[in-house]
C-alpha cells in the first residue's frame, strides 16, 4: 500500500531521510516516518553511508551553532552607535537570516544605545539652553 509520503520521500536525499528518522522523528507524522524508513530500505544504504550521513548532519548542526554565537565586530558596534537607525536593523536582519543571531541582537542593542545617547544629548542641550535663556 502506498501513501502520499512515498513520492515525497523518494525525492529526498539520503542525508535528509536519515535526518527525518533520527533528528526530526517527533516533527513528522507517523506515516511520513514509515515512508522515510521504507525509502532508506529500498535504497539499500550501507552502514558506512548511514554513518556518513549522520556525520554530515552533526557537522551541519555544529556549523549552525557556531554561526549563532559569533559576536558583532567592533567597527559595526561603533557605526551603529554613531549612526543609529532603522536602516541598520534592516541591514542587520541579513545576519539573522544567515544564522548569526548574536550579531543581530548586538546590532539592535548598539543601535538602541545610539538612539538613547542622542536622545539624552538633545535633552541635555534643551536643559542647558533653558537655563541660559
Amino acid at each position: 500500500m502506498s501513501n502520499d509520503f512515498d513520492e515525497v520521500m523518494k525525492k529526498r536525499s539520503d542525508r535528509e531521510l536519515i535526518e527525518i528518522i533520527t533528528k526530526y522523528k517527533n516533527d513528522y507524522q507517523p506515516d511520513a516516518i514509515l515512508s522515510a524508513e521504507k525509502e532508506i530500505k529500498r535504497r539499500n544504504l550501507t552502514f558506512d553511508q548511514f554513518e556518513n550521513a549522520k556525520q554530515e548532519i552533526k557537522d551541519k548542526d555544529k556549523e549552525i551553532e557556531d554561526k549563532a554565537i559569533v559576536p558583532l565586530s567592533a567597527h559595526w558596534k561603533v557605526f551603529t552607535f554613531i549612526f543609529p537607525g532603522i536602516i541598520n536593523i534592516i541591514i542587520g536582519s541579513t545576519y539573522k537570516n544567515d544564522g548569526y543571531h548574536r550579531k543581530f541582537k548586538e546590532l539592535v542593542r548598539w543601535t538602541l544605545y545610539g538612539v538613547a545617547f542622542y536622545f539624552g544629548l538633545c535633552l541635555l542641550m534643551v536643559l542647558i539652553f533653558s537655563l541660559i535663556i
